[in-house]
C-alpha cells in the first residue's frame, strides 16, 4: 500500500496507486506477482511467507515503485531464513 504523493524521479503528482502486476504463465494462466521467503529448512513441504507486489506508476515519467502489504512479516521471515 503506497502512501507516496509525489514521484521520486520527476516530482509529478500524477501517480497511479495500488496497481497489480500480473504474470502470464502456462496456457495464459494469470497470477499476481509476489515475493516468497522460505521459513523452513526441509527437503520437501517447506513453508514460505508470501506477499503480493503492488505497483505505483508515475503518469508523467513512467517510473515504477513496488511495495508489499506486510513488510514487517517479510522482514521477520527474512531474518529467520538467514538463520536456517
Amino acid at each position: 500500500m503506497s502512501t507516496q504523493d509525489k514521484c521520486s524521479v520527476c516530482g509529478s503528482n500524477k501517480l497511479m496507486h495500488d496497481l497489480t502486476i500480473v504474470d502470464h504463465g502456462h496456457m495464459d494462466a494469470k497470477h499476481d506477482l509476489s515475493v516468497h521467503i522460505k521459513t523452513s529448512d526441509r527437503l520437501i513441504f517447506n513453508t514460505f511467507k508470501k506477499s503480493k507486489l503492488n505497483a505505483c506508476i508515475c503518469g508523467s515519467c513512467g517510473a515504477v515503485n513496488l511495495s508489499v502489504n506486510n513488510p514487517q512479516e517479510l522482514w521477520q521471515a527474512y531474518l529467520k531464513h538467514k538463520s536456517l
